[in-house]
């Protein structure tokens, strides 16, 4: 690696023609033609890729965006021979033939990193130039003259793949006006401008045209506080013949003679996973030009290669850029110069070594993988092992489909805890937050619908941007979402596209836009009024609605159950986990994949593997689901004929079975995998839904003694009476009531509004 050197912008510190910093030495940078003949060189021998996709954009259109990484510089630099080095004859070299240095390719890399807005023009010219070229050959092979007229526009994608990302809070004054790589997530996108490029000016006074070049990455060109013509006046004439006796500020711009580039404005912050806990997240200014304007949107992870630098306040908009007021604060940013979009974290993005790839092979061949999957998630947490299966299979989700270009079927899993307190809910949250390799961890009562979805913004100017909420910046992640039940009605349905759909739209302050949220929901929540009463009906002890239950693959009911077994081997555990000061070994049989290696795992099952179920698969699916409806549709016991599973579930049901598959690295879900996909939505969804059946499947008789046990209750209680549920409920079942019953009364009058439920668990008569 190189340690960069400090970036010069104006050309008064770099001499166009060629320069070269030392006289000689190994130190010493190359010539601008010198650099311009060491890229031709690695473009006819070293990258035949790069000039094929030059070339091929060439064909389609005159501007062309390409892609040019550091990093395959130094490797050719180690694959080349020397005496592979010899400039052939083209159009570009002419006859200037002669043997390129060894290192070519190792000082190209250097001046790149070292210079970039010095050398980068050079080598864009270049590639310019070689389409233009070819263009004329093509244009005379053919007979075609139009060709031959044709100008082209490069720019190239500078990355550098080879150089650790900096971390944005480490980006301080000692990488200022220097290269730098760091990585980040886009959380605004202002709309693209455009900024003036070269700049025709004329004085007011002697009509004198002056053109000046303003660099991309400042906002206020240099503007001359005195006229030049002064300067270029003969012997005979004075500046009082001209007319400007040294008037300040005589130019005024001529608009219609200038040169636009496109210029967008984005917002950078630090990934999630990498801030600190406590502290809050980074932002950084990105400024992007040309063809790299709209390359990026709200959401994006992305790898920014450029030069860090800050942003020029002038005392007056004609004042001379060099003369800012010090006592103005300096913002910082970055002149991107190469965007590269990242689908995981980057510190995980290298892991195609041959090691990692046989070891990830050797578990998935292990018989019990699936298994040991589960027992690696929190594996400080006893027992909860259906809790464990489905985090897995939200982690390692199934396949995203897309049907004739236009519908979209989500394959991220959505899960739901619903539970007592003190059962560990936030603890599978905080562990899921960090195994996933893209993640946000969210409170329920301290988010909005803005911050959960997006937020239109306006600045210091009253241009409206947009930046996305916590679901658009896990997007191809994990939500986890802590005390669900805390959140507001209109949060809540703020989250329904994005949890469905995987869409958020956006229509506000004249912005009508769609962002991505590809993102699965891990949800917590306790019942409304603390725990969960067994004799109470379940529908009656949570304020969610079907709309945004049904949204979910998963729903679990974690009780807190009185049993002596299970609390004595629970306390011990937990007893030793406090002893020892660190996570005891897992009680349940077999061993457990570490941390690292399954973070790693499932990121390399998420991208290598996309299974589709088999046919026995499908058949077993088939089977399941007509089956279970007729049962269900048989049941005389079900008075309101209420089917517990719908095509929802099924989709369901699809999306856990592949992810069962990816858990493998196997190309198909089998029936097996089908087969534990049932079990566990039997054991989670299909289970909650029970509980709510035992109250709707009343028979005839029942539904007649719910009715009488109504009519008790209203004569129990005298209106604005009130008294607990419990004393109730004890009454009268001394009356001959049975406990049910008189639960599906009280739950039938307080939804009627007959009778008003109280959170200290009251009842009272209106």
């Amino acid at each position: 690696m190189f340690e960069g050197e400090r970036v010069f912008y104006s050309n008064n510190r770099s001499d166009p023609h060629g320069f070269e910093p030392d006289d000689g030495g190994p130190e010493s940078l190359p010539s601008l033609k010198q650099a311009r003949l060491f890229f031709e060189q690695y473009l006819h021998h070293g990258s035949g890729a790069l000039r094929r996709k030059l070339l091929a954009e060439a064909e389609k259109n005159t501007k062309c965006l390409l892609e040019l990484d550091l990093f395959d510089l130094i490797e050719y630099q180690h694959r080349v021979q020397p005496a592979d080095l010899e400039c052939v004859n083209t159009p570009l070299c002419g006859k200037d033939r002669h043997r390129a240095p060894s290192d070519f390719a190792h000082r190209l890399a250097r001046c790149l990193r070292e210079r970039p807005l010095v050398y980068l023009p050079v080598c864009e010219k270049a590639c310019e130039e070689i389409a233009a070229s070819s263009a004329i050959v093509q244009g005379a092979t053919e007979g075609l003259g139009s060709k031959r007229d044709r100008t082209f526009d490069v720019q190239i994608n500078l990355v550098d793949s080879g150089k650790k990302p900096t971390a944005i809070r480490s980006l301080l004054s000692q990488q200022q006006e220097h290269f730098v790589v760091t990585t980040g997530i886009v959380i605004s996108c202002k709309a693209p401008i455009s900024r003036m490029q070269k700049i025709t000016i004329q004085c007011r006074f002697c009509n004198h045209k002056l053109i000046i070049h303003a660099a991309e990455w400042r906002e206020q060109p240099q503007m001359p506080r005195f006229c030049r013509m002064s300067e270029l006046a003969g012997p005979g004439q004075s500046e009082s013949d001209l007319g400007c006796k040294n008037k300040p500020e005589p130019y005024f711009i001529v608009t219609n003679e200038c040169t636009f580039v496109d210029v967008q404005l984005l917002k950078m912050q630090e990934l999630p996973e990498d801030v600190p806990t406590g502290d809050m997240p980074r932002h950084l200014l990105l400024n992007t030009s040309r063809f790299l304007v709209d390359e990026a949107t709200a959401g994006d992870r992305l790898i920014i290669s450029g030069v860090l630098t800050t942003e020029v306040s002038a005392k007056t908009p004609n004042v001379a850029a060099e003369r800012y007021d010090q006592s103005v604060p300096q913002q910082a940013y970055i002149h991107v110069l190469g965007i590269k979009k990242i689908n995981f974290s980057p510190l995980l993005s290298t892991l195609t070594s041959l090691e990692q790839r046989s070891l990830f092979q050797r578990l998935s061949q292990e018989p019990n993988i699936i298994d040991k999957i589960a027992r690696s998630i929190a594996p400080a947490l006893f027992g909860m092992t259906e809790v464990k299966r489905a985090c897995a299979c939200l982690l390692f989700g199934g396949t995203a489909k897309i049907i004739n270009d236009t519908t979209r079927i989500r394959g991220d899993i959505n899960v739901l805890l619903l539970g007592d307190p003190s059962v560990a809910k936030s603890q599978v949250l905080k562990f899921v937050a960090k195994l996933a390799p893209i993640s946000v961890y969210t409170s329920g009562k301290g988010s909005s619908a803005a911050g959960l979805t997006a937020a239109v913004m306006r600045d210091r100017h009253g241009v409206f941007s947009l930046e996305g909420g916590c679901m658009c910046l896990a997007d191809g992640g994990v939500v986890c979402v802590d005390e669900f039940d805390k959140m507001q009605e209109r949060d809540v349905v703020a989250m329904h596209e994005a949890m469905e759909q995987q869409t958020i739209s956006i229509s506000k302050a004249g912005i009508n836009t769609v962002l991505n949220s590809r993102c699965a929901v891990l949800a917590a929540a306790n019942p409304s009024f603390g725990s969960f009463d067994d004799a109470q009906d379940t529908t009656e002890q949570h304020e969610f609605k079907a709309t945004i239950l049904s949204r979910f693959d998963l729903i679990f009911m974690l009780r807190d159950k009185d049993d002596y077994e299970k609390d004595s081997r629970l306390c011990e555990h937990i007893l030793s986990l406090h002893a020892r000061r660190a996570a005891p070994p897992p009680q349940e049989e077999g061993e457990i994949i570490s941390f690292d290696v399954l973070r790693r795992y499932i990121q390399y099952a998420r991208q290598q593997q996309q299974p589709l179920l088999s046919l026995d698969a499908r058949d077993a699916l088939k089977n399941f689901y007509v089956q279970t409806r007729q049962e269900v549709r048989e049941d005389r016991r079900s008075a309101t004929r209420k089917i517990p599973i719908t095509l929802r579930q099924l989709e369901s049901l699809v999306r856990i079975a592949e992810s069962f598959a990816r858990m493998e690295l196997a190309p198909v879900a089998q029936a097996s995998h089908v087969k534990r996909a049932i079990d566990l939505f039997s054991a989670s969804t299909a289970e909650t839904a029970k509980h709510s059946l035992v109250f709707e499947s009343l028979t005839p008789m029942q539904q007649k003694a719910v009715k009488l046990a109504e009519d008790a209750l209203m004569g129990r209680l005298q209106p604005g009476q009130r008294a607990l549920r419990r004393n109730i409920v004890r009454d009268l079942q001394q009356q001959g009531y049975d406990k049910l019953v008189v639960q599906r009364a009280i739950s039938i009058l307080v939804r009627r509004g007959d009778l008003q439920e109280r959170g200290d668990r009251s009842i009272r008569r209106p």
